[in-house]
């Protein structure tokens, strides 16, 4: 799953910056396949009671901070983003239900 390559070598401000630009807009391409996925979530789940996951959640959290933990980054950010990102998520995906159905 961690088939990343290595960053290039940074030496100035201008590297990092074209760096961060950069996995900025594959985190932004990773987004819309994530979102494609709710997409399909609000097609499949026939029942709109259903698109709130409690369970789901939870363990999506977890994972996001063991990933967290093995990738040495700050977990508790991590948690904290993957937060928004899911309650965002579910939000978008009831949407989506409400608008197949109408």
């Amino acid at each position: 799953m961690n088939d990343f390559k290595p960053l290039p070598p940074m030496e100035t401000m201008t590297d990092v910056r074209e760096q961060v630009d950069r996995i900025d807009g594959e985190l932004i391409a990773l987004m819309a396949q994530r979102f494609a996925c709710m997409d399909a979530a609000a097609r499949i789940k026939q029942d709109r009671n259903v698109v709130r996951d409690e369970t789901r959640k939870a363990a999506v959290l977890e994972n996001v901070k063991r990933l967290a933990q093995d990738a040495r980054i700050p977990v508790p950010t991590m948690a904290a983003i993957w937060e928004m990102l899911v309650e965002t998520s579910i939000s978008y995906e009831l949407q989506k239900w409400d608008q197949l159905r109408k």
